[in-house]
């Protein structure tokens, strides 16, 4: 076996080890920085050829990462907490979609730290590798595109978000009904779709409407599991920065309609 310059790997195979060389080369010193036991499990993944499909989509995640992290004059100064940096590495490894990709590059990032200690990713390594594609999709056009509220304490909530199937079908890229249909009921059981959302007031389709309006409001849990996976170090307001409403300006439009209902009710005598 020759080592080829990096005393964390023995390479096995010269075909395939040409391919991986050079995104090897791209990401070590990265790993060695930010997550030195993430290194130590890409040579365990390049002493078995078969593991090589996992090995060049964990190369592919961690580039988008190292894309995202800031640098400064002695390098990178954040580190991830080894058990939620090898899980992603891991989880990533048997993911060659690009949109879940970017996501676990996204969730690397935010589990960085300056102490290395924070685990609190723990809970959307578990989230994000339950989910599906089509998932992802529905989750990234529904934060971007949902009104989200703010409260005075803080916390922040999706206003609710009601689309058409065709629309749907563009975001989600399939317009098999039985598969949209299992996937938001899926999203509703991991709680990333608050628990009124999917096709009808219960989940499912709703017969009467031939349309098949979804509602596919993100759940709090959702808005924050893709901030983690956004971020890149400011606070959930800073982040969401203008797109967040008062909650008392929607609790004003609220009791603004029902004045205007009972108005409209008076005037035709109900």
């Amino acid at each position: 076996m020759e080592k080829r310059g990096f005393p964390e790997f023995e390479l096995v195979d010269d075909a395939s080890s040409q391919v991986t060389d050079a995104g090897i080369k791209g990401v070590s010193s990265f790993l060695r920085a930010v997550c030195l036991p993430g290194l130590q499990e890409l040579g365990y993944m390049i002493q078995d050829k078969v593991r090589y499909w996992r090995l060049n989509n964990v190369l592919r995640m961690l580039e988008k990462a190292k894309g995202r992290m800031s640098f400064d004059k002695d390098g990178l100064n954040l580190t991830a907490n080894p058990r939620v940096g090898l899980s992603i590495i891991n989880c990533s490894s048997e993911v060659d979609n690009d949109e879940l990709q970017e996501l676990w590059a996204g969730l690397f990032v935010s589990s960085c730290s300056v102490d290395g200690l924070d685990d609190s990713n723990m809970n959307f390594v578990d989230l994000l590798k339950r989910m599906s594609s089509v998932e992802a999709r529905i989750l990234d056009y529904a934060c971007r595109h949902c009104k989200k509220v703010i409260f005075p304490n803080k916390l922040i909530v999706a206003s609710d978000f009601v689309i058409s199937f065709d629309e749907l079908s563009k975001i989600a890229k399939t317009n098999d009904i039985y598969r949209l249909d299992s996937e938001l009921d899926h999203m509703r059981s991991i709680e990333i779709l608050v628990t009124a959302s999917g096709f009808g007031d219960g989940g499912g389709f709703d017969a009467s409407d031939n349309d098949l309006s979804a509602n596919i409001t993100p759940s709090a849990l959702a808005l924050h599991l893709y901030y983690k996976t956004h971020s890149t170090g400011s606070t959930p307001v800073e982040f969401w920065g203008k797109e967040l409403i008062p909650s008392t300006v929607i609790e004003s439009d609220e009791n603004r309609g029902i004045a205007d209902a009972r108005v409209t009710g008076e005037e035709h005598g109900t």
